[in-house]
Parts: C-alpha cells; sequence; structure tokens
C-alpha cells in the first residue's frame, strides 16, 4: 500500500512539475489525446533480443549494428502477429567489415539500411542502399564523406537523412551536421538545415547524448527531426521542401529522463515515451508534443498511461505507429500492444 501512493505520488509530481501541463490554449479548439484499451496483441522474439527495434509503416524493423557476416541476415522485418517478414543481408564484394547505423521501411514495403564499410587497405566508406526482396543489397548510394547516421523512407521512394561530414581522418566535422535527401538511382537530390543557426549546444554529435535522444521520421507529408538535447523540433514538407523550426520546452538531463520511444503518425501527431529513471520506484509513461499559442513545444503527459515502470505503467516503451495508432510495450516480456488515439 505504502509503495502504491508513493508511485501515485511520484506520477503526480512527474506530471505537473517535470513536465508541466500548461499553456496548451484553448482545449476546445485542441482537445487533449486519450488511448484507447489495445485491439490487437502479439509476441515478438526479437523484443526479447539485443539489437535496434522500432515499429514502423506496418513492420517491427530490427537490426543489428556490429558483427555481420556476408551469410547472416542484419535486417529482419516482423509482421503485426510477430511472424518474420523479410529478412536482409547486408555486405559488399571485398569488405573485410560493415556497419549498419540505421535501417528503415517505406510504405511500399521498401528496406533500406544505412551504414559504413572497411576494405583491406582500411579505406572507409559509407553507404544508404536497398534491400530487393529476396534479402539482398539491389541498390547503394556512396554517401563518403558523409555519414548517414539515421534514415526514413519517404512515399515517393527517395530516403532522407540526418547525418555528418568526416574529415580525412575520419573525424565528424561539427559544422557539417545535415538533413540530405538521396535517390538510389540518382544520388543526393538535397541538403537542408543549417545548425549553426540553432542551439548550438545541442549539435556537437550526430547520434545525440543517448540513443533516442535523436530521432528522424517520415511520413506521406513529412520528415520529422527532434533533437531533445538542443530542445528542437524540426520539420521538411516534402512537397514543397519548406523546412521549419520550432523550440521545445527542455527535457530534464538524461540522467532523470530518457527518450525511450517515438512515434510520428500520419496526421502530424507526435508522441514519445520517456523514462523517469531518479525517481524511486522509476517512472514511465507516454507523452505527445503540444504547442502552445506562442509556438513553444511541451511534452505532455498522456492521460492514463504514466505509472511505475514495468509494475503498473501502462506504456513502458512506445515502438511506433501504423499511422493512426500507436504500438508499444508494457513489460519486458516481448508482447506488443496496438491502440487507437482518441479525443
Amino acid at each position: 500500500m505504502k509503495n502504491r501512493r508513493l508511485a501515485s505520488a511520484l506520477v503526480a509530481f512527474l506530471s505537473s512539475v517535470v513536465f508541466p501541463i500548461h499553456l496548451l490554449g484553448q482545449q476546445s479548439q485542441n482537445p487533449s489525446v486519450q488511448l484507447a484499451e489495445p485491439h490487437h496483441q502479439a509476441q515478438f522474439s526479437a523484443l526479447l533480443n539485443d539489437g535496434f527495434r522500432y515499429w514502423d509503416k506496418g513492420y517491427l524493423v530490427a537490426y543489428m549494428i556490429d558483427d555481420l557476416t556476408p551469410r547472416k541476415a542484419a535486417v529482419v522485418l516482423y509482421d503485426r502477429e510477430g511472424r518474420i517478414a523479410r529478412e536482409g543481408m547486408v555486405w559488399f564484394k571485398d569488405a573485410e567489415s560493415v556497419r549498419i547505423d540505421d535501417a528503415a521501411v517505406g510504405s511500399s514495403g521498401k528496406l533500406v539500411v544505412s551504414g559504413g564499410t572497411s576494405g583491406p587497405a582500411g579505406v572507409a566508406a559509407n553507404f544508404i542502399a536497398a534491400i530487393d526482396t529476396t534479402g539482398q543489397v539491389s541498390h547503394v548510394v556512396r554517401t563518403t564523406p558523409f555519414l548517414p547516421v539515421y534514415i526514413c523512407a519517404a512515399e515517393d521512394g527517395t530516403v532522407w537523412s540526418y547525418g555528418i561530414d568526416r574529415d580525412k581522418d575520419g573525424k565528424g566535422i561539427e559544422t557539417s551536421l545535415r538533413l540530405r535527401q538521396y535517390d538510389l538511382e540518382k544520388g543526393q537530390l538535397r541538403a537542408m538545415l543549417d545548425t549553426s543557426t540553432l542551439n548550438s549546444s545541442g549539435w556537437t554529435s550526430p547520434r545525440g547524448l543517448y540513443p533516442g535522444n535523436i530521432v528522424l521520421r517520415c511520413t506521406s507529408q513529412k520528415v520529422g527531426l527532434y533533437n531533445g538535447a538542443s530542445g528542437e523540433w524540426i520539420e521538411v514538407d516534402t512537397a514543397t521542401g519548406k523546412l521549419k523550426v520550432a523550440k521545445v520546452a527542455p527535457l530534464p538531463p538524461p540522467k532523470d529522463v530518457r527518450i525511450t520511444g517515438f512515434a510520428l503518425t500520419e496526421s502530424g501527431e507526435v508522441f514519445a515515451s520517456m523514462h523517469h529513471r531518479s525517481w524511486n520506484p522509476p517512472v514511465s509513461g507516454l507523452f505527445q508534443l503540444r504547442f502552445d499559442p506562442s509556438g513553444l513545444g511541451r511534452w505532455i503527459p498522456v492521460k492514463g498511461t504514466l505509472g511505475p515502470f514495468l509494475h503498473g505503467a501502462n506504456v513502458g516503451r512506445l515502438l511506433g505507429t501504423d499511422g493512426t495508432e500507436l504500438i508499444y510495450t508494457r513489460q519486458l516480456d516481448g508482447i506488443a500492444f496496438w491502440s487507437k488515439l482518441a479525443k
């Protein structure tokens, strides 16, 4: 009983102080979103294994970064029942090692990866590649000196990437952080995002302070990039190429709060799961990025989702979105849940 009262007090404090619920404008014009009871669930072996995984455009995308071989699947796509839908090998002739930095799937099922290779002479090269239905690399764009750290697949078949240029010694050039759009047959189409005009303290590393601190996602209409360290949300309208930057209230330091999952819905709503690590017991839940009349964004807790991590929280980790609904876990048991968004 004492622990339950403590957990309730922590959740109330987290909701009202750490992530303030104010300056939301007129609620009648901008009603809050709620997460409906799950209508589907499935067991995923990938959620119990090492590696990176998230849900996007109909699949759980699971991949390993290192220890790749020519005969081992580097990327695996799972369907909504937890079954393996596709596997992809990522290897190149004469490569001594291959690394994957990110993997993404498009609305048509197109699977793409980004990464780097090193050859016998120690020469490193970076790439974005497509994996065909047979599981083999079909198209490759060499991006060197650009290191494509994060990628997402756009509706038109192009690939957007956030990353950094490297100098001749392989070190990242901080002033070169960019968003770039690639066609897998034509190469680079455009580069944008001048980070010198943004909060410089958050744009020193392309990977952020921890996995999930910087996130890149695509929908049929936009590209979204969130930087938790700088407190900025960046959107690109894929039809016009127009870039917009919005300020977001800063999060507590990573030792206290970490983003554990992210989703950009087809309608443009932005969600994240967060883990408040400094409390005892730790708290987790779902948050929505909302903007007040002045244009400042804040992470607002979604009602009914916060609770003690692994002991009552309705959302432990957000995996992603199917466009209109959210997919998430509660425990560390490999079970994912599907819930629709309701107002």
